[in-house]
């Protein structure tokens, strides 16, 4: 795994809580969504990771624990969407252009006509 230091005592705990095979699967995964929802060293992730994609993907497990683990899953696969950060294409933008480019025509146009 990754260098002891680097663990804290309450990231160890939740390993612990969350591969022990004592510990019923919702507290396991409420352990994982503890790990997998901040910062964590590689290792660490990827061991989260696993578990819970193990939990989606056994057909034994309760559809509500497979459900929370995809969600937990999806959580750190998919780039979050903040409200209010994309934005629709500006009718204006390009005008400058589209308004330049009329007048050079317009001006052809005047100029083959005389």
């Amino acid at each position: 795994m990754t260098d002891p230091e680097i663990i804290s005592p309450a990231l160890r705990k939740l390993l612990d809580i969350m591969t022990s095979p004592d510990v019923p699967v919702e507290r396991s995964i409420e352990a994982a969504k503890a790990i997998i929802e901040y910062e964590a060293p590689p290792e660490v992730f990827d061991l989260t990771y696993q578990f819970l994609m193990g939990v989606a993907q056994d057909p034994k497990a309760d559809v509500g624990l497979q459900l929370e683990a995809l969600k937990l899953i999806r959580k750190v696969e998919a780039r979050r969407v903040s409200p209010g950060t994309t934005r629709g294409a500006d009718p204006m933008e390009g005008l400058g252009k589209r308004l330049e480019e009329a007048r050079v025509k317009a001006e052809a146009k005047r100029k083959a006509m005389n």
